[in-house]
């Protein structure tokens, strides 16, 4: 059985899996960070904290900002049934 090749990023050489949802100077970037921890993997020393939280915030996706409503909300006082 002939083992499948995972699709690879033609710039930066990385697993297409790892850019995903990325692009311009984000993905390239990210693919610099992801390099650079490899490397540090590979030879044995610790990866700095710094690194690892850079590679998730290029990954993050946007938030979509909700645009805010300047009406003030009111509440309601509940009523209550009256019996006689």
């Amino acid at each position: 059985m002939v083992k499948r090749r995972v699709p690879k990023d033609k710039k930066s050489g990385l697993p297409k899996k790892y850019l995903g949802g990325t692009t311009g100077t984000k993905r390239a970037e990210l693919a610099r960070v992801l390099k650079r921890i490899k490397d540090l993997a590979k030879a044995g020393k610790t990866i700095p904290r710094s690194l690892l939280k850079r590679r998730i915030e290029l990954g993050r996706k946007k938030k979509k900002s909700k645009a805010k409503s300047t009406r003030k909300k009111t509440t309601r006082k509940k009523t209550t049934k009256r019996r006689y």
